[in-house]
């Protein structure tokens, strides 16, 4: 081959390849035109290289997948076919030697086959039903158009009608698993636009399956025949249009065959994409993401729809009619209307359809569906809505389906008609890896934990939680305090003050009584109170429980409130829950309720019973005369296990590890009898065995000797029984140069670039004997190790740890005090504590 003749194909392709990007950079043309054109140019640049018109005989080049599609964007990679009479074998082989070698010196991924028809039909009629796909979008490049069209009548007509049914259930097979592996938290949140679920995939295997169905690979036949509704058609068209502009500018800013749309690629399409701001409160990668969601969404809908409809046709045989009443049928599982016009004129079963379409487990019919979307375009009387609010109300207190009622009507664009403020929330992302849903969603899968509570699905896991919730009387008030509960998120920071206030405007307009109204109000604006009362302070502190109780002032609220606070944390992302953060909820409750209900709260008892075990003197003999501090930090059967370690210690430090049936969790007590030992050290030991800190407490009793106990697990699981890395650790602890463990060299060789905005903030009320340190930042390996390092470095002294860690950040809690037992006041001082710590976090 001539290297002067491969300089030029290079050369031409750069020339096209830079003239298609600037055309993108510059925004000149569609999206859908681009990678037509594009795909148009590497047609010509193939067709330059074949000396081969349609006349040729028994051999033509074709495009496949993607490039037979014409969707090629920069960085997607070609795949051809030479197809070939099994007596040009050596011309084609020739051919793809003369072809490949020139267009992978231009740097494009190309796959390449050279077959027969007959071996074509053998390969799409395999298990493997990506060939076949592939194969429905061929086109001939260059060559005999007639051999190539003789393929495509024998895939339509030979091939298909045997097959369809068993690629289509692939197709089905392939759609889900898809579905399932792109609904994972991390795709989530940086969605991919190819695979993701309601992306481009979703599109082509739409039209994969009506093609086989139909046994035609021509898509404009699928038009023709309107098997496609005007609507359906535009969406897609559209949809693809967005899709195929952000793949595009993905592939170009990260110069590589990349579709993951990362939060750094969030930012940087939208400002390609000149997104304005529409007010102050959401970012302009809120309003892209928006987009993307309102059409995956749409997509995702549209195409599930399209499908059904098209295999149902030969599903559904029976022309059984169900009456469910005088105006609505069940027909072929569809809900439909006797006379659909007058469907807005019912104004008082309006909503109807959505009740029964959810009660007896069928669609509602397209007719129906829209002419109730036409409620949001009636004109309507204040009396007239007010007859459809209290007809939605009635619904939510009946508590029969609510999530699948609520969902049916957030997809069809419904609940902004009850709550116009909910379409600021609606398809709503958030720029935070621990959110793995949209606003909108998060806020009705709420909905869904709170009904597997009341339909007992977790009476055995959860159930006091089951119980609770079961006393819950106001179904449909603890429901619009669900879907409100984040409503504040679309209007800038504190979301929860500005929600509670919302909801006051949005409970009158309901016709809501003045007590819901109130409650709902309470519900919203105390929502994270609990969970951050749980997670970051100390239940053990009598005066924490006193100031929430204060906080939430009836046991109806408190009973409302701590399953609000369940649900969302359940349905935030399945790595934000856990049975540790579970039980400390639980925790909070049950002292809080006591407190309320008089009962006894605090563990006054242990005094007495472990003075039947020990007398006073044997007690101050083992830990001094601090004996009242260390009674009230922990229960009797917990100092019993403590003052047994200490007994059998012969060490300067020991320690006990077990585990709590309890609190599900591995509990490390430590008795440190040198003062160089504390929570650095034990935090640095503890981190080179990967072993997770979620609580610790220390207590200072006589001179140098101080008890701390951790509540500890190792990658999510307990570890009391693994004596090889407890020894390990002990070991570390006892060797002479103990006082260095703060020396450990924790950094990791990869740089950590984190999604969560950090934050510090230092609180003085919370507490009456602490100041309270509150960070909130992205994990790293380490971390804890560190921010306890630069604490003793400040001379300051814990009292009490919490640790509580959601997807890829922490949110740690840190009482501390200055070496005299005061707390930090100075401004200086605490400036001065933020400038260090943030070093460490950032």
């Amino acid at each position: 081959m001539n290297g002067l003749e491969e300089k030029t194909f290079s050369n031409r392709f750069n020339k096209s390849y830079k003239h298609i990007k600037d055309l993108l950079v510059s925004d000149a043309e569609e999206s859908n035109v681009l990678v037509q054109k594009f795909s148009n140019e590497i047609d010509k640049l193939i067709s330059s290289e074949t000396d081969m018109d349609y006349k040729a005989q028994g051999i033509v080049v074709l495009a496949l997948g993607g490039y037979g599609r014409r969707e090629l964007c920069l960085k997607s990679d070609i795949d051809i076919m030479i197809l070939h009479k099994e007596n040009k074998s050596k011309q084609a082989k020739n051919l793809a030697e003369k072809l490949l070698y020139k267009l992978w010196d231009t740097g494009l991924e190309v796959g390449n086959s050279l077959r027969t028809i007959d071996e074509c039909l053998e390969l799409a009629s395999m298990q493997d039903s990506s060939i076949l796909s592939s194969m429905m979008d061929l086109r001939a490049i260059s060559g005999d158009s007639n051999f190539y069209i003789e393929l495509k009548n024998k895939l339509n007509k030979s091939l298909l009608p045997n097959i369809s049914q068993n690629f289509i259930n692939e197709k089905l097979l392939e759609r889900r698993k898809r579905h399932k592996k792109y609904s994972t938290p991390s795709y989530l949140v940086e969605p991919d636009i190819k695979e993701g679920k309601g992306c481009l995939r979703d599109i082509h295997s739409c039209f994969w399956i009506l093609r086989a169905h139909y046994f035609d690979l021509e898509i404009d036949n699928l038009f023709a025949n309107n098997y496609l509704t005007k609507e359906e058609i535009n969406l897609i068209e559209n949809a693809q249009k967005f899709f195929l502009k952000i793949r595009n500018h993905l592939h170009l800013s990260k110069n590589s065959y990349i579709d993951v749309i990362d939060f750094e690629s969030q930012a940087n399409i939208a400002n390609f994409f000149k997104i304005e701001l529409e007010d102050n409160f959401l970012t302009k990668e809120n309003l892209l993401m928006k987009e993307f969601h309102n059409y995956t969404n749409q997509i995702s809908d549209t195409t599930d729809k399209i499908i059904q409809r098209t295999l149902n046709k030969k599903i559904y045989s029976s022309r059984r009619i169900q009456n469910i009443d005088d105006f609505y049928i069940v027909h072929r599982s569809n809900l439909r209307a006797i006379n659909p016009s007058k469907i807005t004129k019912k104004i008082d079963t309006i909503l109807k359809p959505f009740e029964y379409s959810v009660n007896n487990n069928v669609e509602i019919a397209d007719e129906v569906l829209v002419e109730c979307k036409k409620l949001k375009k009636l004109k309507l009387s204040k009396s007239q809505k007010i007859i459809i609010y209290n007809a939605f109300l009635e619904m939510l207190k009946k508590g029969k389906n609510l999530f699948s009622l609520i969902n049916l009507l957030n997809k069809s664009d419904l609940i902004d008609f009850f709550i116009p403020e909910f379409k600021k929330i609606k398809n709503l992302a958030l720029v935070d890896p621990s959110h793995i849903y949209t606003v909108d969603v998060h806020s009705i899968c709420l909905i869904k934990e709170f009904e597997k509570l009341t339909n007992n699905e977790y009476i055995e896991k959860f159930p006091l939680e089951t119980k609770i919730a079961k006393k819950i009387k106001k179904k449909d008030v603890f429901c619009i305090a669900a879907l409100l509960h984040d409503i504040g998120k679309g209007y800038g920071k504190s979301h929860s003050k500005r929600g509670a206030i919302m909801s006051l405007e949005i409970s009158e307009r309901l016709q809501i009584d003045k007590d819901s109204k109130e409650l709902i109000e309470f519900l919203i604006l105390e929502h994270l109170t609990m969970s951050s009362f749980s997670q970051k302070r100390d239940l053990d502190d009598n005066e924490l429980i006193h100031q929430f109780k204060n906080r939430i002032k009836t046991i109806e609220r408190l009973e409302y409130l701590f399953i609000l606070t369940f649900c969302d944390l359940r349905s935030v992302a399945p790595t934000v829950w856990s049975d540790w953060k579970g039980n400390l909820l639980q925790t909070l409750f049950k002292k809080t309720i006591r407190l309320m209900s008089k009962k006894q709260t605090f563990n006054k008892e242990s005094k007495h019973k472990i003075y039947e075990k020990y007398d006073k003197a044997s007690i101050e003999k083992l830990i001094g005369k601090n004996i009242k501090q260390y009674l009230e930090s922990f229960s009797s059967e917990e100092i019993e296990y403590q003052l047994k370690l200490l007994e059998k210690s012969v060490n300067k430090v020991n320690l006990g590890i077990r585990y709590s049936q309890k609190k599900q969790i591995d509990q490390l007590t430590f008795w440190s009898k040198d003062r160089s030992v504390g929570f650095a050290a034990i935090c640095g030991a503890l981190s080179v065995e990967s072993i997770n800190v979620f609580s610790g407490r220390v207590v200072r009793l006589k001179k140098d000797l101080s008890v701390y106990t951790l509540d500890v697990n190792r990658f999510g699981e307990s570890t009391f029984k693994d004596r090889g890395i407890w020894d390990k650790i002990n070991k570390k602890l006892l060797a002479e140069d103990s006082g260095n463990l703060e020396n450990y060299n924790l950094e990791t060789p990869y740089k950590f670039k984190s999604k969560i905005k950090s934050k510090i903030k230092l609180d003085n009320d919370l507490s009456s004997k602490f100041s309270i340190i509150e960070i909130t930042a992205g994990d790293k390996p380490g971390m804890l190790f560190q921010i306890l390092k630069k604490l003793k470095e400040m001379d300051l002294r814990i009292g009490f740890v919490k640790i509580s860690t959601k997807r890829e950040s922490v949110e740690d809690a840190f009482y501390v005090r200055k070496a005299g037992k005061t707390k930090v006041y100075e401004e200086s001082e605490i400036n001065q504590i933020k400038k260090i710590l943030k070093k460490v976090i950032s």
